[in-house]
């Protein structure tokens, strides 16, 4: 049978499928009702000729729900009675309803209804007791037996039949029996004495009570007003009442209500959230649907009217919520139907028709009035299916859209079987003073039990900054991940990884050298900062490169692991985190040599390295390049040159290209980043011994906050414009350049080495306004970058050299970066067709460590494991010299890398992602002492060419 279509078809069955979700506990679906479950309407659908096909469609859909289904029922009400009778009649009925009824059932609707709603076909929705409504149904359609003595109760009996417990306590005259054929006298009056005072203290009231009906005892007579309770003197009496022989005496209309009420009351214990009003009960939170009851058919004769009634009533009456929710099809009104406000509304309008019904509830229900509870809305024949067209689009689709019923899944701690060890959970905490203390570790993603249990892992819970909490500590395996970067937790548990391989192969070949090597920045942050979470991922990666080159095989080479450690956002905890917690794994693992990274020139940083040097701890920084960092331990080490070379750099290329003029660019200098103060400082000093004109533009918030680098159509071409910020306010400060209409009247812009981080992020470049703008950055790991694309295929571009050390890292970067692109999607995926400088630098880094084993090793003819004395390794730094990826690494006459390249690259149109930095200029030493340079000291093929910039202008080449 087709499913019917109609005006308004979507409204209703939307209306529908809301009735049928149980709000959440503490919800609140109208400004008319209160949290929690609300009053259900009796929604009665008044049919017009040929739209009887309602129900039945209705009912199929619900069938076909996938499951857990809405609990719910059809019945034809015109065969209820036929249904009831052969279920009373047929041979071999169930235990508990015989002997078979004498008297057919008052509600025969309501029998059946009981009968459908307890059937085994919803899963947890399924409810399997009626034990009020089946009690009192049962006692009406029974006829007390004969009494058989003088004290017998024959209701006793009948009910003892009813709970399957025939067997009853001996009476007293049992007991005087029992007593008289006692053979001693003072025995029996001993005997007597006690059966008297028994008699007296309540005997009798105990031999009355009906094992396994105390609960439904107490609700017949305490819990619901009907037939009077009160006027029987127990629940004996108030059950003879509804007996056969004594029922007549008793108003029909009372008895029907009672029967309604207890097969709604249990309905409402089935749902129940609660027990005692505290104590959670599972099953109640477990149904998420109303039970759904449809009527089809219904009229006066055959009692559905008259059940629906009965229902309004008893909700009116008793003022309680229960979970019915009916939906009854007639061809007629409903007999209580008078008046306007009873007129059946449209389809289309029954949404809102249902909110003035539940406005208007609560003074109709007061005042009893015989339908407020009835919703009434017209049912219209179905459109001929040739002429739907003309129907709006939701209705046509409705009974695909509206009419998908899918139970809401139950609340996780009200699964069957997940609720123990929750409950467990929770009472442990409940006893531990540091509960509170728990919950905060969770909040902010910091492992508070495994580090307990674990060894590798050390964190605490601080507060950075006034309501930022931060996770900092460090941690060896991934009971413990810092961060929030999907990138940036990868790499760590990769790392983690490589971690027990090393160890797993330490603990075969002890002999082995074993080392570990902390690498410490800051992971966390508050809110998104996706290029410090990259950068500091790219580092990972780096390191994790390197790891799976010496964890393998071999009866030699080094074996390395990697502790990573988290200072907080900006380092700020970085000393505490030395003080507290580094500093005693050092002196209980003397495996590990040093530590690697570091982040940010600022005074945090900065005291970390002296409590590090303190400690006899080899710092190597892999990017900091602020002044006197080498003052501050005599085992600090630095990678990349300091700001005094970058801005001998930025002043040999002013001079190179023989810029007319120097802008820089920064925040204020008192905001306690000594990196931006000492580059500042630098260039401002470098420039004037160079007599280079400069100027300075300073701002307090926001580059945005300075005018526009556009000056109308003055030519500043000849002009460079030296950014040196931080690379999150480096996107504020091409705002400047982007309103420009003549590019080529734009000076240089150059910037400092943090905007590598910029570079490497996709979603900072893919800004439209910057579209055509040419930006050029210095590079610290320039060698690496200049590898290009072809270095991501596995070996790198013929131009830049490198040998063995930058083929290895190629080859093995361009398996990590494949691995990368079928890991992380969207933002997280790396956007870069070149090689990171930041991985470059931490390959080599952790390579400096490997190599001072290494040498320090051939140098004693130690073939064992060697585990040197962490000077000594610093030592060993001094003496050797490490070819890396990045170039060659000597600390022979500085501890800082001033003899390093560093370079400066441009990418001619920031917006476009396949733009590969390209070399502009270049100091420092190459690969080789005699590799080609053009005469900008780039690499070169020997021809000439790999220039970019010639001298003679900036708007040349």
């Amino acid at each position: 049978m087709a499913e019917p279509i109609f005006t308004g078809v979507h409204t209703l069955l939307s209306l529908i499928k809301g009735l049928t979700e149980r709000p959440r506990f503490l919800s609140r679906p109208s400004e008319h009702e209160r949290h929690g479950d609300q009053p259900l309407p009796l929604l009665c659908l008044h049919r017009e000729t040929g739209a009887n096909g309602f129900l039945t469609a209705l009912s199929a859909r619900l069938e076909r729900a996938s499951p857990p289904k809405v609990p719910h029922a059809f019945v034809d009400a015109d065969t209820a009675q036929d249904q009831s009778r052969q279920r009373w009649t047929v041979a071999g009925d169930p235990a508990e309803v015989q002997p078979l009824r004498e008297e057919m059932p008052l509600l025969p609707l309501l029998d059946v209804l009981s009968v459908s709603l307890a059937a085994d076909r919803f899963g947890t929705g399924q409810l399997t007791r009626f034990d009020y409504y089946r009690l009192a149904d049962w006692l009406t359609g029974q006829p007390l037996p004969p009494p058989q003595g003088r004290n017998d109760r024959p209701v006793l009996r009948l009910l003892r039949q009813w709970s399957g417990n025939e067997a009853h306590p001996t009476d007293s005259s049992e007991l005087s029996h029992a007593i008289d054929v006692a053979t001693s006298g003072p025995t029996r009056l001993g005997l007597r004495l006690l059966l008297w005072i028994g008699r007296r203290a309540g005997f009798r009231w105990l031999e009355a009570r009906v094992p396994g009906l105390s609960r439904e005892s107490r609700w017949f007579i305490r819990g619901q007003n009907y037939m009077i309770p009160r006027h029987s003197v127990n629940f004996l009496g108030f059950a003879e009442r509804l007996t056969l022989d004594r029922r007549g005496s008793e108003s029909l209309d009372q008895i029907k209500k009672l029967l309604v009420h207890a097969f709604l009351e249990d309905l409402r214990i089935a749902y129940r959230r609660c027990r005692w009003r505290i104590v959670p009960k599972r099953s109640g939170w477990r149904r998420t649907s109303y039970l759904t009851v449809l009527l089809d058919n219904v009229t006066q004769e055959n009692g559905g009217w008259e059940l629906l009634q009965l229902i309004n009533e008893v909700r009116n009456e008793t003022g309680e919520l229960d979970p019915l929710f009916v939906i009854a099809a007639s061809d007629e009104a409903p007999p209580t139907a008078v008046g306007g406000e009873s007129e059946a509304v449209e389809p289309a309008d029954a949404d809102y028709e249902l909110s003035e019904w539940q406005r208007t509830l609560p003074s109709r229900r007061q005042q009893l009035v015989k339908d407020a509870r009835y919703f009434r809305v017209r049912l219209p024949s179905p459109d001929n299916p040739s002429h739907t067209r003309r129907l709006r689009r939701d209705d046509r689709n409705a009974w695909d859209v509206a009419a998908v019923f899918r139970t809401r899944p139950a609340p996780v701690l009200a699964r069957r079987g997940l609720v123990e060890m929750p409950v467990l959970i929770a009472l442990v905490l409940a006893l531990v003073p540091v509960s509170q203390n728990v919950q905060d570790y969770w909040a902010a993603n910091c492992s508070y039990f495994r580090p307990r249990f674990t060894g590798g892992v050390a964190v605490k819970l601080v507060e950075v900054a006034p309501n930022d909490p931060q996770c900092v500590g460090y941690s060896d395996n991934d009971s413990q991940v810092f961060g929030a970067s999907e990138r940036l937790k990868d790499a760590q548990k990769a790392i983690f990884k490589q971690n027990e391989l090393a160890k797993r192969l330490h603990e075969e070949d002890a002999r082995r050298p074993y080392l570990g090597v902390v690498y410490f920045v800051g992971l966390t942050h508050r809110g998104a900062a996706p290029d410090t979470d990259d950068a500091s991922a790219e580092e990972l990666e780096g390191l994790y490169l390197r790891q799976s080159q010496q964890n393998v095989k071999s009866k030699s080479s080094p074996l390395l692991r990697v502790i990573v450690a988290n200072g907080g956002s900006g380092m700020r905890k970085a000393p505490q985190v030395v003080r507290e917690m580094l500093r005693p794994l050092f002196a209980s693992d003397r495996t590990i040599l040093g530590v690697l990274g570091l982040d940010r020139t600022v005074a945090e940083t900065e005291e970390a390295i002296t409590q590090l040097g303190l400690a006899g701890i080899p710092a190597v920084g892999t990017t900091l390049t602020g002044a006197g960092l080498a003052d501050r331990s005599p085992l600090y080490f630095q990678l990349v040159p300091g700001n005094a070379r970058q801005a001998e750099l930025l002043t040999r290329y002013a001079q190179y290209v023989h810029a007319k003029k120097v802008t820089v660019y920064h925040p204020k200098l008192d905001s306690g980043d000594n990196y931006i103060k000492t580059l500042v400082e630098a260039v401002r000093g470098k420039l004037a011994d160079a007599k280079i004109h400069s100027v300075d533009m300073a701002w307090t918030n926001s580059p945005m906050e300075l005018d526009s680098l556009c000056q109308g159509t003055v030519d500043r071409s000849q002009e460079i414009v030296y950014y040196a910020g931080r690379e999150d306010d480096f996107g504020d400060f091409l705002t400047g350049a982007a309103s420009c209409y003549n590019g080529k009247l734009l000076p240089r812009i150059i910037a400092d080495d943090s905007v590598s981080r910029f570079i490497a992020q996709e979603k900072n470049r893919r800004q439209t306004k910057l579209a055509g703008l040419a930006v050029s950055y210095v590079g610290m790991g320039s060698l690496v970058t200049l590898a290009g694309p072809e270095c991501l295929a596995g070996k790198p571009a013929p131009l830049v050299g490198g040998g063995t050390p930058l083929n290895a890292f190629c080859a093995g970067y361009s398996d990590l970066h494949k691995g990368l692109a079928e890991t992380l999607k969207g933002d997280e995926a790396p956007a870069l067709l070149w090689p990171a400088e930041l991985s470059g630098l931490a390959y080599d880094g952790a390579g400096l460590f490997v190599e001072a084993i290494d040498q320090m090793r051939r140098r004693l003819k130690h073939e064992g494991s060697v585990r040197p004395d962490r000077g000594a390794v610093a030592q060993q730094f001094r003496e050797m010299t490490f070819r890396g990826a990045t170039g060659a690494i000597s600390f022979a006459t500085s501890r800082i890398g001033d003899n390093r390249n560093l370079a400066i690259l441009e990418i001619d149109n920031v917006y476009d992602l396949n733009a590969v930095p390209q070399c502009v200029y270049l100091i420092g030493a190459l690969f080789e002492k005699k590799q080609p340079r053009s005469p900008n000291g780039c690499p070169s093929t020997g021809a000439g060419g790999g220039n970019r910039a010639q001298p003679g202008g900036l708007g040349e080449g």
